[in-house]
């Protein structure tokens, strides 16, 4: 009995010193080590709680989280460890808007000891989603033809609802509708894309898309009309309306086919000028202009009433300086007094009445009635000038006509 004894105690040895003698081999061969798993993905749990909140993870990043885990084990171990070997993650069930600080749980193969993780917490941006709404602005893409017009355009619907995280949605600046226009020469409709800019024109993109809109644009053909004014009443006693001008003279407008045809003159607004004795200028709307654009005007134009004095002037005129017509062929006409003044009395405005000379009078007599002998004719003075009335002292001159000597034939 006792030998039997013995033997178990020898074999229980046996094995304690065995299994001694191999933890010692892997001691010293094959010794604890501590290591790190680079790049282990992190997985977001609970993900659509948040979305059915209403809310939104905002980090740039979160399709691609990841974290380096330091690990202990053997060697061995160690070196046969890959990132897929490791499970990772955060989880944002309740989270509600703001910054969250998320630990981040791990779990390895069994047998390796995860000591701590870089980071060991992820911080989490969660923000609302919310909407609003923004008028659309058009923009244009080319030029309508040459010598048309675009109107301001117009937008079904003329705002749209954008949809998004809190951040995006207020920095919205702009929602842009643009539409091609090039070489148009009528009306361009057409449905296009919304699309929503930020302050610095860069596009933004919400987490709801945005409708289409059908934008209009008016496009006309256009053409120059005269401008004419139109004076009343009457200036002081003594003064006088020498001339009227509007400038600008003419004025580019555009409208519908139809209408711009039946248009070849705009009157502007009636200019009163009654007991003036100055020169009028005054600025004046144009009329009859509802379904037209008036183009290239920036002011109203102005309307130029030019109020003269009437004065007078006397020029003193020879009667041999008369120049006759219609003397009947044969006849010749002699001035019984050739050195008979005639007084002209003109009589205009005092712009063009300074200016006369009496070089630009010419003193005339229509001979068509009368007959040999002895007559008295009408004289008349004549002038290309602009004036109100010419006066003569004299109106009647006499003259002789005779039938003029007929010139012997030479002989040949």
């Amino acid at each position: 009995m006792k030998i039997k004894n013995d033997k178990i105690v020898i074999q229980i040895t046996c094995l304690a010193v065995s299994i001694a003698l191999w933890m010692f081999i892997m001691v010293v061969d094959n010794p604890i080590r501590d290591g790190y798993i680079y790049n282990v993905p992190v997985t977001i749990r609970n993900l659509s709680a948040l979305e059915n909140s209403n809310l939104v993870l905002m980090n740039s990043d979160k399709d691609h989280l990841a974290i380096t885990v330091k690990v202990k084990g053997t060697i061995d171990q160690i070196s046969k460890l890959k990132n897929s070997d490791f499970s990772a993650y955060i989880d944002v069930l309740g989270f509600s808007e703001g910054i969250h600080n998320t630990k981040v749980e791990v779990s390895g193969p069994s047998g390796v000891e995860v000591i701590n993780t870089n980071p060991s917490q992820i911080v989490c941006n969660i923000e609302s989603i919310i909407s609003k709404v923004m008028d659309v602005t058009v923009q244009y893409e080319g030029n309508q033809a040459q010598s048309y017009y675009r109107t301001l355009p117009l937008s079904n619907p003329s705002s749209v609802k954008i949809t998004g995280p809190r951040s995006v949605v207020n920095s919205a600046a702009m929602a842009v509708a643009t539409v091609n226009i090039e070489g148009a020469v009528d009306n361009v409709v057409k449905t296009v894309p919304v699309r929503i800019y930020d302050g610095k024109d860069t596009e933004i993109f919400m987490s709801a898309p945005v409708d289409n809109v059908k934008v209009t644009v008016p496009v006309y053909p256009t053409k120059y009309v005269k401008l004419v004014p139109n004076i009343t009443g009457t200036p002081e006693e003594g003064y006088q309306l020498t001339d009227v001008t509007v400038k600008p003279d003419k004025v580019r407008i555009a409208a519908r086919k139809d209408i711009l045809d039946t248009i070849t003159e705009l009157k502007v607004a009636d200019l009163d000028i009654s007991g003036a004795f100055n020169n009028i200028l005054s600025p004046r709307e144009i009329l009859d202009a509802d379904g037209l654009f008036i183009l290239d005007l920036t002011t109203s134009p102005v309307v130029n009433a030019v109020i003269e004095k009437i004065v007078e002037k006397e020029f003193v005129i020879e009667a041999s300086d008369i120049q006759f017509t219609n003397l009947k062929e044969g006849n010749k006409v002699n001035v019984i007094s050739p050195d008979t003044e005639i007084t002209v009395l003109v009589t205009g405005p005092s712009s063009v009445i300074s200016q006369l000379k009496k070089d630009d009078l010419v003193l005339t007599s229509d001979l068509s009635t009368a007959t040999e002998g002895i007559n008295d004719v009408k004289v008349e003075c004549v002038t290309e000038k602009t004036v109100n009335s010419i006066a003569l002292t004299q109106e009647l001159i006499s003259v002789e006509i005779t039938e003029s000597p007929t010139e012997p034939e030479t002989e040949q």
